[in-house]
């Protein structure tokens, strides 16, 4: 393949960075018994971690994408699906053609267009973010003690990796180039 070339320091750091990333979260998890890791932190770690996107990797882009996403989940659901539940809908054995379906289709499609709009009006442009909306939209976390628990986790992300975690790579050489370069 031309221009590949094999940097395992690199890889090391990148993935040394993330396991730093999701201790801290875990740990906080942990001891605090709430949903401190969900699934929308992964890109937004990746993205720290490897300084893949740097525009993104802004506290003002970060955790005010997921910010956004949040509100943006919250207010679609209150409208279109509140009380319903994926988790529960999906379980049941043929969910088909069920109201609860449109409700949540209305809602995960309403946070998506939200938090589209409302990023690139913000310019708090940050991807990994709509999966967040997803998450609350479909109400797999929601109400507003899960809303501070997302926005809180995220600003815990960015701050361990601005304050510590990226400044201890770079102290040990292990800094990671843009993946895409």
């Amino acid at each position: 393949m031309a221009g590949f070339e094999l940097d395992l320091r690199d890889e090391y750091s990148a993935t040394l960075n993330t396991f730093f990333h999701f201790a801290v979260l875990g740990l906080i998890t942990l001891v605090t018994g709430r949903p401190f890791l969900f699934p929308s932190l992964g890109p937004s770690a990746y993205l720290l971690a490897t300084g893949e996107q740097p525009r993104e990797e802004g506290p003002y882009h970060v955790i005010g994408g997921h910010a956004v996403a949040v509100v943006s989940g919250l207010l679609a659901y209150e409208l279109f699906a509140n009380d319903v539940s994926a988790y529960v809908v999906f379980a049941r054995p043929d969910p088909a053609f069920t109201m609860e379906l449109v409700y949540l289709s209305a809602s995960a499609t309403v946070a998506m267009m939200l938090t589209t709009a409302t990023m690139l009006v913000t310019k708090t442009n940050h991807p990994a973010a709509c999966a967040t909306t997803l998450i609350v939209g479909l109400g797999l976390m929601g109400g507003i003690e899960d809303a501070v628990i997302i926005v809180v986790a995220v600003a815990v992300l960015w701050y361990a990796h601005e304050h510590a975690i990226s400044r201890v790579a770079t102290w040990y050489g292990f800094d990671p180039d843009e993946p895409r370069e």
